[in-house]
């Protein structure tokens, strides 16, 4: 075919299919910039995606949480306030107090053991301490004390508190035999006839009870 046209056509044709090819490969080239540009948004879009993320708020940031307000150095918690001081309770006067002396028989042998219960009372109007302790019950001829359980025998009781009237009792035991104080000398016994028992603390005195002795 190319002996039967003319050269001239033989070129153009060739000049034809060479411009086709040259357009096709700068329509490829322009189609991969296209390709490779339109990937930037789409980088740009993930980082305004990762921009998006939510993130821990810090301690300066205005998030709202909840607020616990720290302990002040200078304010001191309510642990560490004094509490009110209580004053102590003071101990009975002689006047408030009321002393009862009972003796399991009103008349016995000579030397022979009586049982003795001493009843303490308070008649204040608030509470008053009291050590039972220093109660003692006194065997008396009229003025005369022959006998006192302070003498001889330990004390018995405890302080402790009265009040509202109520009352504390003592129990002690009455031998009968005369004593000193400080249970000095040899005890003898007393001679027959009648007594006056008595409870004392301190100042404070009961009535006298009768004991008589044989």
């Amino acid at each position: 075919m190319k002996g039967s046209e003319p050269e001239s056509v033989y070129w153009k044709r060739r000049g034809i299919v060479a411009g086709v090819v040259l357009v096709l490969v700068v329509l490829a080239i322009v189609g991969l910039s296209a390709l490779g540009g339109g990937g930037e948004p789409d980088a740009s879009g993930e980082a305004d995606a990762a921009q998006q993320e939510w993130t821990a708020p810090q301690p300066s940031g205005s998030a709202q949480r909840p607020y616990i307000p720290e302990p002040s150095s200078e304010a001191p918690s309510p642990s560490a306030s004094p509490s009110p001081s209580v004053p102590p309770v003071e101990a009975c006067t002689a006047e408030d107090l009321m002393l009862q002396v009972v003796a399991a028989f009103d008349e016995v042998r000579s030397g022979a053991e009586v049982p003795v219960s001493v009843l303490v009372a308070s008649g204040a109007d608030t509470p008053c301490t009291v050590d039972l302790r220093e109660v003692a019950v006194e065997l008396a001829a009229e003025s005369d004390v022959v006998y006192s359980t302070a003498h001889c025998e330990t004390p018995k009781g405890e302080e402790v508190e009265l009040s509202d009237g109520a009352g504390q009792t003592v129990e002690f035991t009455v031998d009968g035999l005369a004593s000193e104080e400080g249970c000095r000398g040899a005890r003898r016994e007393l001679p027959a006839g009648d007594y006056e028992l008595r409870a004392v603390l301190g100042d404070a005195a009961s009535s006298p009870a009768k004991l008589r002795l044989t």
